[in-house]
């Protein structure tokens, strides 16, 4: 019984962590298309910026909300 115990809390732990790095990840791709999209938008408008400009900030919303549910349920204590 012991030995099921441990690795259930192993596994787990793996898995809390395994999603803490994964909100992270998502909080970093949000930063990278909040700055390709909405301020690659701003500089250059080859596409139209309307579109592209929106979208960039829907994603990057969508992203920052995942992101920080993902660390806030997941963060070690």
């Amino acid at each position: 019984m012991e030995a099921g115990k441990v690795i259930q809390k192993k596994t787990g732990k793996r898995m809390r962590s395994f999603f803490l790095n994964f909100g992270k990840l998502v909080l970093d791709v949000t930063k990278l298309s909040f700055g390709s999209l909405v301020l690659g938008t701003i500089i250059r408008g080859d596409f139209p910026q309307t579109i592209v400009l929106f979208w960039g900030i829907v994603v990057s919303a969508i992203g920052a909300i995942v992101g920080l549910i993902m660390l806030t349920l997941c963060e070690e204590k």
